[in-house]
């Protein structure tokens, strides 16, 4: 007597491909299924059938991501030209134009560093007319905050804060111009400088000297960036081994030419980018690094 079989192989093709061994009893059902009238047919429990095709449920999901968040802004490119950036930043004056040409040169052509000619070329590009006092409208920038000295001379960077300048424009960057008292003008266009008590770290200090072992004299030093690396340099030598950024003011004020508090930041992000100072992590004051040490000697 033949030995009936325990699975049948059950077969679907079409719009919907299945394939799988099943149970005699399974079987039966499903014929049962086929050949019942529509809508007579009762679901009887049973085994849950496989997923179908569950490779495309990732590709579903992965689709999805792709798509933009409808509450996701959308990012406003980049310009094209330099005059494309004039436009977009908004820039008015010849300081705003230069900078938008730095921000069009750091963002679009991805220039770490630029120079007073790459500038000049910008404007010739934007069939903007050079200006004629250039060195005097590019340092009003650097006054602003919106330039900063780099390392090497002659070489600039853009200011983390004018970012968004190609996309933003000058809102929120142009300083406020106040009115000039009769005492104001009187004083003319000479930098007030600030009154500061002794620091704390200098109190046992007698004298401040102009200059430090063999180094070229604070007064000589033309870069800001380098001359705040020369007053850590001299605190150091005064047995202040990490200057405060408090103390900074107060210490270049004593060398004849302050560094203000607003600026130091700025200046110190170079230094400390080219590896020539760091801060400590216990009061965050400023420390010459031996490669500091090393570049002062070369000024």
């Amino acid at each position: 007597m033949t030995e009936m079989p325990n699975e049948v192989h059950l077969a679907l093709t079409g719009r919907i491909a299945f394939e799988q061994e099943i149970s005699v009893a399974q079987g039966a059902q499903v014929i049962a299924i086929v050949q019942s009238p529509a809508g007579l047919v009762r679901a009887t429990p049973g085994p849950e059938p496989p997923a179908l095709l569950p490779e495309l449920a990732p590709a579903r999901v992965e689709n999805a991501r792709e798509l933009p968040s409808p509450d996701e802004p959308a990012q406003q490119p980049l310009p094209e030209s330099p005059r494309q950036a004039l436009d977009t930043s908004g820039a008015k004056t010849v300081p705003e134009k230069i900078t938008a040409f730095a921000a069009y040169l750091t963002l679009v052509e991805d220039h770490e560093t630029f120079s007073h000619q790459d500038l000049r070329r910008l404007f010739e590009r934007a069939r903007e007319r050079i200006p004629t006092h250039f060195s005097r409208e590019f340092d009003k920038a650097v006054r602003a905050g919106w330039i900063h000295e780099g390392t090497t001379k002659g070489a600039y960077y853009l200011s983390d804060s004018l970012r968004n300048l190609l996309s933003d424009g000058y809102a929120g960057h142009r300083g406020k111009r106040t009115r000039r008292t009769p005492a104001t003008a009187a004083r003319g266009n000479a930098r007030r400088k600030p009154s500061l008590s002794v620091p704390d770290d200098f109190a046992e200090v007698d004298h401040i000297p102009a200059t430090v072992g063999g180094l070229l004299p604070y007064q000589q030093v033309k870069l800001k960036r380098d001359r705040l690396l020369w007053a850590i340099r001299l605190a150091k030598e005064l047995g202040i081994p990490a200057l405060k950024g408090t103390d900074v003011t107060w210490l270049t004020d004593k060398l004849g030419d302050a560094i203000l508090s607003r600026d130091i930041s700025a200046h110190f992000k170079g230094l400390h980018r080219d590896g020539l100072a760091n801060r400590s992590v216990v009061d965050n004051a400023m420390r010459i690094t031996e490669k500091g040490e090393e570049y002062l000697f070369t000024l």
